[in-house]
């Protein structure tokens, strides 16, 4: 009897803790879509991988405001970026091509320690390469091969300084060869 009788005051509790409350709910406040972080996002469903802000290393190499300069764009060409694994794709408006094809990608991958460090493109990739003059960095260029050529709306090079590295593919749509090069030495020098 006396275990009854214990037993009865925590049953109520338990009961009484798990009853749900009489009051209503909060009211649920609508939340603002805030402006992500990176500035604008470019959206179209044709994006592999999806829109979203740039981040990583490539994200901090080339800013907006250089590729506008370097290549003599009015600001409001630029409609947004995206991310397409660890590169970082800035898309422009231009009169001659889809928005989705005028871009310039920065790619600006991690050596990791005790690898050696790169001398040169990758020899797999399906393109020959030519040296490109640049202060102080080793530079390539892109070009036809045997085995391919590189597309031909865009001018693809590399650059390396000791254990950085990047790569860019730049829309000729946006930026002339030569701005492409002078943007490959700023994205270089900015590399860490």
């Amino acid at each position: 009897m006396r275990r009854a009788l214990a037993i009865g005051p925590v049953l109520f509790l338990l009961l009484a803790a798990g009853c749900p409350s009489r009051a209503p709910a909060p009211p649920v406040e609508e939340t603002k879509t805030a402006a992500p972080a990176c500035g604008k996002v470019f959206k179209d469903t044709r994006v592999h991988g999806g829109s979203g802000c740039c981040n990583g290393a490539a994200a901090e190499v080339l800013t907006t405001a250089d590729i506008i300069t370097g290549c003599a764009l009015p600001p409001e060409a630029f409609l947004g970026q995206t991310r397409d694994g660890i590169a970082c794709r800035f898309h422009f408006k231009t009169a001659t091509a889809d928005a989705m094809t005028s871009m310039v990608m920065v790619h600006h991958p991690a050596i990791p320690p005790g690898s050696p460090a790169p001398t040169a493109p990758d020899p797999l990739l399906p393109w020959g390469w030519k040296k490109v003059p640049l202060h102080d960095a080793i530079g390539y260029q892109a070009t036809p091969s045997a085995e391919g050529k590189p597309p031909e709306s865009q001018t693809v090079l590399w650059a390396g300084r000791g254990r950085q590295i990047v790569a860019l593919r730049v829309a000729k749509a946006v930026c002339t060869e030569a701005q492409a090069k002078d943007l490959l030495q700023k994205a270089i020098d900015t590399a860490k």
